[in-house]
């Protein structure tokens, strides 16, 4: 078993854990671009190719043009980023080539009194973590904006507030509907047939989401099955729960080297036997889901690792997540290898159960012995449109107070994923706790170090702009 270090306590003089930590950004940064940029035509055009207007549609239209500003209002994944850019698309704009998308974690305060607005420009503030319902400050917003004919749209999870001049609700569009305008779009009948058609629309029509309506879409043009019905189908059969744990161990240690995944596997049936007070379980088959390549153990289609979590979620009770759950949390004691892994297979569970993640693993491992893995997965989170707003606002939520345990988690993920997508507000809390005491300062400073120091290698705008950002925070007042 691998030393680690004391609560808080994280080595970034390490070579082997700077290395990971290189290798984690440069995922994220390799499937994902800065959320606070200049969006531009083309790109917002190619996200809207296959936009469908929801029916609050044309009353937010509506809204929009008169009031400048709009905060969409609504459940999670209901298509309100897509449903803002199509807003601002319909607005009359001097200069309609951009969409400037400002950070979540703006308060009401810094959009009216600390953000530059140009005249005729269309900014968007997506899934906003810093949400406010002060009415007053969203009406003077609006004027602002009114009087620079520029238009302001913002989205936040939940329910209308009493701020009901500037709110719109918001819900997602009919998935057949969407599915339909999907097909039209892709030219997916002329590669199907309308029996293929036919069964993909019947799942399309269950799909929680838009964007998984879009995906199965998509997957179709693309000569692809629908995406997990293998993985659900092998659920229905009733797995020994044994089979059931070996899926949910890689869901966790994907790609990991074969001894590592075997060892774990282990570990995972033993303390499973001192919760329910039994023998071993036999060795099973061929397991249809994992299958090994170069030496590691991984899922043999890259999609079953959320299916099998999201079946995991849905289907399974206290007798499976009560073991697992104290196996995971032990696995960043077991290696380094395994806390990566580990982080990442918190992180994909993140989409299924963010609760879950949040109170069962991420504050266990940052208030612990395991703040490297907390920040790992805060990174990991990075990688998803959804999640990475979440992974802002926990990590801000840990480094408002210096002296909190949990600040020196925050410190490497602010120096990992959460600088690749929002730069400014990441150089911006690793100043400031690097100009604190304690062990979190420590871990902010070689953090920032880490992470200017790989931006200086690299000949890219995020580079350039995460060394601009840098040297305008530390001269700035």
């Amino acid at each position: 078993m691998a030393e680690t270090p004391e609560s808080g306590e994280i080595d970034l003089d390490d070579r082997a854990l700077r290395r990971h930590l290189i290798t984690i950004s440069d995922y994220v940064r390799s499937v994902a671009a800065p959320v606070t940029r200049d969006l531009s035509r083309r790109e917002a055009d190619a996200l809207l190719r296959s936009y469908l207007e929801p029916e609050c549609f044309p009353e937010a239209v509506r809204r929009l043009s008169v009031r400048h500003l709009l905060v969409l209002v609504g459940g999670e994944e209901t298509g309100k980023r897509l449903g803002a850019m199509a807003l601002l698309s319909r607005m009359s704009l001097a200069d309609g080539d951009a969409i400037t998308v400002l950070s979540p974690a703006r308060t009401a305060a810094e959009l009216l009194s600390r953000t530059e607005y140009e005249p005729g420009r269309a900014y968007l503030l997506h899934d906003w973590i810093a949400e406010s319902t002060d009415t007053l400050e969203l009406v003077n917003l609006a004027r602002k904006l009114a009087e620079l004919g520029s238009y302001l749209v913002i989205t936040r999870n939940g329910t209308p507030s009493q701020a009901v001049e500037v709110e719109q609700p918001w819900s997602a569009p009919d998935p057949g509907e969407l599915f339909d305008l999907c097909l039209r779009t892709y030219d997916v009948r002329a590669v199907r047939t309308p029996e293929e058609l036919a069964r993909a629309r019947d799942l399309a029509l269950v799909l929680p989401t838009p964007a998984e309506v879009v995906s199965l879409a998509t997957r179709l043009a693309r000569g692809e099955e629908a995406a997990g019905e293998e993985v659900a189908a092998w659920f229905d059969t009733k797995p020994p729960p044994h089979e059931v744990r070996e899926a949910a161990a890689l869901a966790f240690l994907h790609r990991a080297a074969e001894p590592v995944f075997e060892r774990q596997c282990a570990r995972l049936e033993r303390i499973c036997q001192t919760h329910e007070k039994r023998g071993p379980q036999p060795a099973g088959a061929h397991h249809p889901l994992l299958g090994s390549h170069e030496g590691r153990v991984r899922f043999l289609a890259p999609h079953h690792r959320g299916q099998v979590l999201a079946e995991l979620v849905g289907r399974y009770g206290f007798w499976l997540w009560q073991p697992l759950r104290e196996w995971v949390r032990s696995l960043p004691l077991e290696g380094l290898e395994e806390s990566v892994r580990a982080s990442e297979g918190v992180a994909a569970l993140a989409a299924y159960s963010l609760g879950e993640v949040r109170e069962e693993f991420l504050e266990v491992w940052a208030r612990g012995v395991a703040p490297l893995a907390a920040a790992n997965a805060l990174s990991y989170m990075c990688a998803d449109d959804t999640l990475a707003p979440e992974a802002l606002r926990l990590a801000l939520a840990w480094a408002d107070e210096p002296g909190d345990p949990r600040a020196a988690a925050a410190a490497v993920a602010l120096g990992g994923g959460l600088a690749v997508r929002y730069p400014a507000d990441a150089v911006r809390h690793l100043r400031r706790l690097a100009s604190c005491d304690g062990p979190a300062a420590t871990v902010a400073r070689g953090s920032l170090a880490l992470l200017l120091r790989q931006a200086g290698k690299r000949d890219d705008a995020s580079a350039r702009t995460l060394i601009a950002l840098a040297a305008t925070t530390a001269t700035g007042p």
